[in-house]
């Protein structure tokens, strides 16, 4: 019997990460590093791509996993990972690519993507899921700059899944957003590594051009790729996921093949917004 603990603790990674100490200790700390990533070729090459590639969608915040075409998805995923993943090798050890993609914000009031942890995508006991968020395109405030809470990766507990799990934080995430995440500064050419586990979110789009960045996930070296599922009745499953999961998946999908977990009536306790400060105070000690 798997015990799902194993996959809601946090703060279990204490293994390095980054190929430069400074960098594994700012994400050991932060939960995500800034770091001088792609030349300007890189990115015209990411900017082509994008597109080159019709996803069908001009409106909205869309990330191109959430595209209903499957064709769309994998080929941004082979473009992107084969952009991508070379360059993330010499920034991080021990880690294999999962999925590429693009996110793109298109100007709106309705693009605002509110705090979130990413889903599970990996058992993360031992060694975080890292994600990379390189923006092709200039972000400030105005056009959706990422806002984090650094160090929630250690203390923020719980499953993370589709097609919408509760979290800790939920109740007070706009309190959370406004008086405790911070503004990062990014610049094109740079890229934002991350645990997927620590706090993120975009503001709204409001500018009048559209905001495109590369994204891909790693997983630790022979890792099961994972996925959990809550249906409205409330029953967790957990699913290992074939390799074009990605590619065919939508949200609300039950995976495919047989759970290795099942979790009736999965529920977590609620934080105050004081709790919260306090656990992110401590973390920053």
């Amino acid at each position: 019997m798997i015990d799902s603990r194993t996959f809601e603790n946090a703060d279990t990674v204490t293994q390095s990460t980054f190929r430069d100490p400074d960098h594994d200790a700012a994400f050991q700390r932060d939960g995500y590093v800034i770091v001088d990533f792609a030349s300007p070729e890189v990115v015209r090459a990411l900017l082509d791509s994008y597109k080159r590639l019709n996803s069908g969608i001009d409106t909205g915040y869309y990330p191109s996993l959430m595209s209903p075409d499957q064709e769309y998805k994998a080929a941004a995923n082979d473009e992107v990972g084969a952009i991508v993943w070379p360059l993330l090798n010499q920034v991080i050890e021990g880690y294999e690519p999962l999925v590429g993609y693009f996110m793109v914000k298109h100007p709106g009031p309705d693009t605002e993507v509110s705090p979130h942890q990413d889903w599970i995508l990996a058992d993360e006991s031992v060694h975080p899921t890292m994600g990379v968020w390189i923006p092709l395109t200039e972000v400030t405030e105005q056009v959706g700059q990422m806002k984090v809470l650094p160090g929630s990766h250690k203390w923020l507990t719980g499953l993370r899944g589709s097609p919408g799990f509760p979290m800790e934080w939920e109740a007070e995430h706009e309190r959370v957003r406004d008086e405790l995440m911070v503004t990062v500064p990014i610049q094109v050419g740079q890229a934002m590594v991350y645990d997927i586990r620590v706090l993120h979110g975009t503001p709204p789009n409001n500018s009048d051009s559209t905001r495109v960045v590369g994204s891909l996930y790693a997983l630790a070296e022979g890792s099961t790729p994972i996925h959990f599922y809550k249906s409205p009745e409330g029953l967790v499953q957990g699913f290992e996921i074939p390799d074009d999961f990605y590619y065919t998946f939508m949200i609300g999908d039950i995976p495919a093949g047989e759970p290795f977990i099942e979790i009736e009536d999965y529920s977590v306790e609620q934080l105050s917004f004081e709790e919260i400060a306090r656990r992110y105070a401590a973390s920053r000690a």
